[in-house]
């Protein structure tokens, strides 16, 4: 919870906000397009935790070890207000901190997620991963929303330059209680890894292993739905900010309303998940939250109310999100799934990152050129992105629903045979009830 709260107060809206202040990003789509993608791209790079992970033995202090450094980095950002708001340096270093933070960090997350899976039984991963993220939403809600509305009491009557001051101040609070939330975990015990040395260096093997088997359907649904949802990640900020108008209070708003039925929809996504119904789940569901394109479609400056109706079916994403992390851990080995992970989510993240450059391209391109007006260059793009989400659930189609019996035959990277392993003590796993 320490780690949500002080995760809240360093991205989305307080950074985006903060870094707008510099002309840089306000006058270049590319250049705010490089920043939003910047985190999911570096994280990409713990694609090789495993690789990382045969030296230094431990999950659990890969983890606190990466998060200490990644959040020791970010702290840079707010010292770019040494800098003139006109600055390209201030520009780079914002960009520079934002990729190292998050390649640490990305290793950081993987290492983690492997290590709580061996704590927790798998019967109870779909219970335990839904109350995990309805803690984090809730504080996600309580702590920007508090945080803006302090901020707006404290800079309300003081000059200008306030206003940028306020963000870095928030920026640092944020990155203590990130920091703190390394304490709790350290009276966790760590678990072995189990990573065959003859085996761990063939990480182009295992992973051409890995895109044949089912495992491949679902990271073929997951890179392409992460293709569409990048080419509107600068786009939709872009358009929120310069023709809805939307302010940093009104963002958080929005922003709550979509987190709070992500945690009634996790709930109920982690005893679907539990019931084996993960695959069902996550098709219906990837159908159902990318109509939410519609809405930002429909919305114009005098209807700038419509992107709430995207953010109130963005709150299935609660559904899509246990559903993903469920499967993906199913299909992959205990104790030896941090290139599932990775592959999974970070990898998704480079190629989301991709696409948001693109985007970014794309929107400045046809700013600049088009016949047709700066609205009907947005909408095009919704489009593309909605036609794209919607027929990320088809590759789900030839995806069998895993199960205990299935496991060892969908996931093909070597490992020692369970007969040569020494069972977990039933006093280190986490239950559920």
């Amino acid at each position: 919870m320490l780690f949500t709260a002080g995760h809240s107060l360093t991205t989305g809206g307080f950074l985006y906000y903060f870094v707008y202040e510099f002309s840089a990003f306000r006058s270049s789509p590319f250049l705010l397009a490089a920043l939003q993608i910047a985190p999911e791209s570096c994280e990409a790079l713990s694609l090789f935790t495993r690789q990382i992970l045969r030296f230094v033995k431990s999950r659990k202090w890969l983890w606190v070890s990466c998060l200490m450094l990644a959040r020791i980095t970010a702290l840079l950002i707010p010292a770019t207000l040494l800098f003139d708001e006109d600055s390209k340096y201030a520009a780079v270093l914002i960009l520079g901190a934002v990729a190292v933070w998050h390649l640490l960090q990305g290793i950081a997350y993987c290492s983690y997620i492997s290590w709580l899976s061996d704590l927790v039984p798998e019967m109870n991963w779909g219970r335990f991963f839904a109350k995990r993220k309805i803690a984090s939403l809730s504080i996600a809600i309580i702590v920007p929303i508090s945080a803006g509305l302090a901020r707006k009491a404290w800079i309300n009557g003081l000059p200008d330059v306030w206003k940028t001051r306020s963000f870095a101040a928030i920026f640092i609070v944020g990155a203590a209680l990130v920091i703190a939330s390394i304490l709790p975990m350290l009276w966790i015990p760590d678990r072995a890894i189990r990573i065959e040395q003859k085996s761990a260096g063939r990480t182009w093997g295992d992973w051409a292993s890995l895109f044949r088997s089912q495992f491949g359907w679902l990271l073929a649904s997951r890179w392409w739905l992460a293709f569409f949802q990048g080419l509107t990640q600068a786009v939709i900020f872009k358009f929120s900010v310069d023709l809805l108008k939307i302010s940093l209070n009104e963002y958080y708003i929005l922003l709550a309303a979509m987190l709070s039925l992500q945690m009634a929809t996790s709930w109920y996504a982690g005893l679907l998940c539990d019931r084996g119904r993960d695959r069902q789940l996550l098709i219906w569901s990837l159908i159902g939250v990318s109509f939410a394109m519609f809405f930002w479609m429909a919305a114009t400056p005098e209807t700038k109310w419509m992107a709430g109706g995207a953010y109130l079916l963005w709150g299935g994403f609660g559904f899509v999100n246990i559903a993903l992390q469920n499967l993906t851990l199913k299909l992959a080995p205990s104790g030896d799934n941090t290139l599932h992970i990775s592959l999974s989510r970070q990898g998704s993240g480079l190629v989301a990152g991709f696409a948001g450059l693109l985007g970014g391209l794309w929107l400045q391109e046809l700013l600049e050129n088009s016949t047709h007006s700066e609205l009907r260059s947005y909408q095009l793009i919704f489009l593309i992105s909605w036609l794209g989400r919607l027929s990320a659930a088809f590759w789900l189609i030839p995806l069998q629903q895993p199960d205990a019996e299935q496991k060892e035959e969908t996931t093909q990277v070597p490992r020692r045979a369970d007969s040569d392993r020494k069972k977990p003590s039933s006093k280190n796993r986490i239950h559920i009830r």
